[in-house]
């Protein structure tokens, strides 16, 4: 192979397990990289070294080329002392059996760089991209020029410029790219989790702000009530109303910790069997009282022998959310129907009002942990709950709604067998 050949051959290596040990060792296995950083560096940079040294160019019996000068740098300026010592060392033994007396120039270049890189990596990485670049720019320029004295002073052998000039500039190049793709995967990752980090920031402020704001409502009204209770002379019925809404607007209150927990707390259920049937008409006896004040009629179309695999109480309280909203919705009176039946190995549990809809833009922030259409009566924290439920059970929702047509949510869940194993 002729040098050019050899050189692109190196450098597409280093580009691809460099790529592969960014994205997937230090990205998706952060903690085993982290115990083991110096020992993962060693073992790239070190295969690294050995396909260089085992795709190469001897020019003569004492020097050979090839790219080994990237891992070797790189390696050593991430790595720190203990890991540009152990590269010096590969390296030695990969060029020993070339033999020749290039083998001395070899071990004292290398001796040169590994203490050049062992002192530098201590403050590398605390380096501006612009420095970093500019200190591989010129160990490169460096080693390239230094090689090549050697080679004419010497061993008395004329240097090529051609030969000279591509070599370098490949060397040149190749650890400036090297580099610069690693300090930007590096700051795309800070990023990324700088990102991750001020969401779940905005989520949860959002949401202490939601809760907050909702609890606060019904305890103003409770203690204003309580105040007037403090009137002697009030009338009795007066005081019997005034004691019920205070009750009523703490049970509002204790609703929204309730569903504010029931989102953040851990699964700790046990699974089991649910017969859907008999938990939506569970539900529906709880909310046929609840649906005859909105003047709702709800029917019903609900096929026996479904079960499903979860906890009957989050399953029955996931239902009866979904239903209380489809009422709500429909503050003038209106229909709900409530079905369920098999599609394949799935239960599928629709369930529809002929309310006020939403918008694809409202639509798509259903379930959203501060997103209500209530206004100012809704926290978001029921839907919420209810996608949580659902998930946790591995199922899906799907919602479709138009504006003054109503909505149907669609829940998709596998079905369990009687040995209670999943279909």
């Amino acid at each position: 192979m002729n040098l050019l050949t050899v050189l692109v051959l190196n450098l597409i290596f280093i580009l691809i397990t460099t790529f592969v040990f960014q994205y997937i060792i230090i990205n998706k296995f952060k903690a085993l990289y982290q115990r083991l950083d110096k020992l993962l560096i060693v073992l790239l940079a070190g295969s690294q070294i050995v396909f260089c040294m085992t795709f190469t160019l001897i020019n003569n019996p004492d020097f050979i080329f090839d790219l080994r000068l990237i891992p070797v740098v790189v390696g050593g300026l991430y790595g720190g002392p203990i890991v540009s010592i152990l590269l010096f060392v590969i390296v030695a033994l990969a060029r020993f059996p070339f033999g020749g007396d290039g083998v001395w120039v070899n071990f004292f270049n290398m001796l040169t760089i590994t203490v050049f890189t062992s002192y530098i990596s201590l403050k590398f990485r605390s380096f501006p991209l612009a420095k970093k670049l500019y200190t591989v720019v010129a160990v490169a320029i460096s080693y390239t020029l230094l090689i090549f004295l050697m080679k004419a002073a010497v061993f008395k052998d004329p240097n090529d410029i051609q030969f000279m000039v591509i070599y370098g500039v490949t060397l040149t190049v190749g650890i400036f790219i090297i580099v610069y793709y690693i300090e930007i995967m590096k700051q795309n990752l800070v990023l990324h989790n700088a990102v991750i980090k001020s969401d779940k920031i905005e989520v949860v402020s959002q949401l202490a702000a939601s809760v907050s704001h909702e609890v606060r409502n019904p305890l103003t009204v409770t203690r204003g009530f309580l105040q007037m209770l403090k009137d002697p002379s009030i009338e009795e019925e007066k005081r019997l109303y005034y004691l019920n809404t205070a009750i009523d607007e703490l049970d509002r209150a204790e609703t929204i910790i309730k569903d504010y927990l029931s989102f953040a707390k851990p699964q700790s259920g046990i699974a089991s069997s649910i017969c859907v049937k008999e938990e939506i008409e569970k539900a529906m006896e709880l909310i046929i009282p609840y649906a005859n004040h909105f003047s709702v009629s709800i029917k019903r179309d609900l096929m026996e022998g479904m079960f499903v695999s979860g906890e009957a109480s989050k399953f029955h309280q996931c239902i009866l959310n979904i239903i209380k909203n489809g009422i709500e919705a429909m503050p003038n009176g209106g229909d709900l129907e409530i079905g369920c039946r098999t599609e394949g190995k799935q239960a599928t549990i629709s369930i529809k009002d002929t309310g006020c809809g939403m918008t694809p833009q409202q639509l798509s922030r259903l379930g959203e942990p501060y997103f209500s259409t209530k206004a100012e009566k809704g926290t978001g924290l029921g839907m919420m709950v209810v996608y949580k439920i659902i998930d946790e059970m591995n199922g899906r929702i799907q919602v479709k709604s138009k504006l003054e047509q109503g909505t149907i949510f669609k829940i998709d869940l596998p079905l369990y067998d009687t040995e209670k194993r999943e279909i």
